[in-house]
Formats: structure tokens, C-alpha cells, sequence
């Protein structure tokens, strides 16, 4: 699933945020983007655990933009 991140403003903050969502249970897959401020997660963990683990350290997060197509 990809998620927005805000609130990074250097690596040490985008190792930060993969290192908490890194911890979350269900979580098998983090990759953080410092560039994009977006993150990516692989794994069985619900999107509200992940959002509070990047919360709780910090940051703001919310699922991002689907690129889906509309009915």
C-alpha cells in the first residue's frame, strides 16, 4: 500500500519513519521516499496501525491517491 508522509526534511527522518512502521506488526516491506515523501508497505498490517506508527513518531501520514480509474 502506498502512503503520503509529511513532516521529513532529511534521510535521518526517513529512516525514522521506516524504522517505525518497520516494528509494526504484519509490516514485511517498508521503503520510504524522502524525494517524494511517499512509503511504501508490503505486508498483512492494517493501514490505521501503520498511519499511527508514523504518527506516534512524529510525522504525518494518510493513505495516498489511488491511481485506479474511475466508473
Amino acid at each position: 500500500m502506498k502512503y503520503s508522509v509529511s513532516g521529513m526534511g532529511c534521510a535521518a527522518c526517513s529512516a525514522r519513519v521506516e524504522k517505525a512502521v518497520s516494528g509494526v506488526e504484519g509490516v514485511t516491506e517498508v521503503a520510504v521516499s524522502l524525494l517524494t515523501n511517499s512509503m511504501n508497505v508490503e505486508g498483512s498490517a492494517s493501514p490505521e496501525a501503520v498511519i499511527k506508527a508514523v504518527e506516534d513518531a512524529g510525522y504525518g501520514c494518510e493513505l495516498a491517491e489511488t491511481d485506479s480509474p474511475s466508473r
